[in-house]
């Protein structure tokens, strides 16, 4: 069986193929979200890898599924494996995928269902291929706190999936309405976070007063006051702050703060937009010290504008992860699950 999406990502499940790539380094792991939602076809919402736990790391059991125990340590592995191929990060969501993985794979084993290491180590030999290779891909499963074996009872999980489904007569509809694609990029496209806004770069100047006595530290508050006056009357600019403070004792210069004036207090505003960028606003008492503000000037932002394939795509994993949700309460239905937490207990 192959699936294809705009051309770039595709998939078989004859030999179990999994194939995708990314489109510059910034989209990395949305790109690998997207190729195993549909390169694998089904679940990355309900179906994303477990850990084989020892007693040692099992901690809690959350539910027995066929006597076998979900716990914590499951949940935890699910929600990191998931940063790196989508899928729920909630507690329950993952949770649900720990209980549908643990059902798949008792169950298969309860019918006699077999899937081979050799078909799993193919997948993700094929995974690996197309994010560069073995290190790479164990290198992002390390920094994401995975284990191997987490991503290969994904893999062996999600081809039982298909066994069970195609047993079961049924077929994942996949089908996405237009219309409802439409829909969701107007809504997006009129999102009040999505619209140009214009911040103010700033930086700090701090004349750090660090007297905890009374009487000299009134007195070395007149002197840094003194020399905050300096400071402004020599001012021209940001770019002149580190010449005009180099003959004055111990003064901090932030770095560029980029603040949204959205979310600044009026005063504030009021005081920049009256000073421009050639005077220095202050000086201002701190609980620390002596501040003046110095306003660099303006950036504007522009978010980029959604893209309808990558919002298809999200419709059309809904479609998915409803359609597989069908098939997988039927199958726990027929197992035997034990909730340990009465929250946590699915239909």
């Amino acid at each position: 069986m192959t699936d294809s999406l705009n051309g770039t990502t595709r998939a078989g499940f004859s030999g179990v193929q999994i194939s995708f790539h990314t489109q510059g380094h910034s989209h990395t792991v949305l790109s690998l979200t997207r190729a195993l939602l549909f390169c694998l076809g089904v679940l990355t919402a309900v179906l994303s890898g477990a850990a084989v736990t020892t007693p040692a790391q099992a901690g809690k059991v959350l539910a027995l599924v066929n006597d076998y125990p979900v716990t914590d340590f499951d949940v935890q592995q699910k929600q990191r494996l998931n940063r790196i191929i989508g899928g729920p990060r909630d507690r329950k969501g993952a949770f649900r995928a720990a209980v549908n993985e643990a059902v798949l794979l008792t169950e298969a084993k309860k019918l006699g269902i077999e899937v081979s290491d050799a078909k799993v180590d193919k997948a993700i030999e094929q995974m690996a291929a197309n994010m560069g290779g073995k290190a790479k891909l164990k290198a992002v499963l390390r920094k994401n706190g995975v284990r191997l074996e987490t991503l290969r009872r994904y893999v062996r999980s999600t081809i039982l999936f298909r066994i069970f489904s195609a047993r079961m007569g049924r077929t994942l509809k996949t089908t996405v309405d237009e219309k409802e694609v439409e829909r969701r990029y107007r809504k997006i496209l009129n999102d009040p976070r999505l619209k140009p806004v214009t911040i103010y770069k700033l930086r700090e100047v701090l004349l750090p007063i660090d007297d905890p006595n009374p009487i000299t530290r009134k007195q070395l508050t007149i002197a840094r006051l003194a020399e905050a006056q300096q400071i402004m009357a020599r001012y021209r600019g940001c770019g002149s702050l580190k010449k005009i403070t180099s003959d004055i004792f111990n003064v901090r210069i932030s770095p560029l703060i980029q603040a949204d004036p959205r979310r600044m207090p009026k005063p504030i505003i009021k005081a920049i937009r009256k000073a421009g960028t050639k005077r220095m606003i202050g000086p201002l008492r701190a609980p620390n010290g002596v501040q003046l503000l110095a306003f660099c000037g303006t950036r504007k932002i522009v978010p980029p504008k959604p893209d309808k394939k990558v919002i298809r795509q999200m419709v059309q994993a809904e479609i998915i992860n409803r359609e597989v949700e069908k098939v997988m309460r039927q199958l726990r239905r027929k197992a035997y699950i034990e909730y340990k937490d009465p929250k946590l207990v699915l239909n």
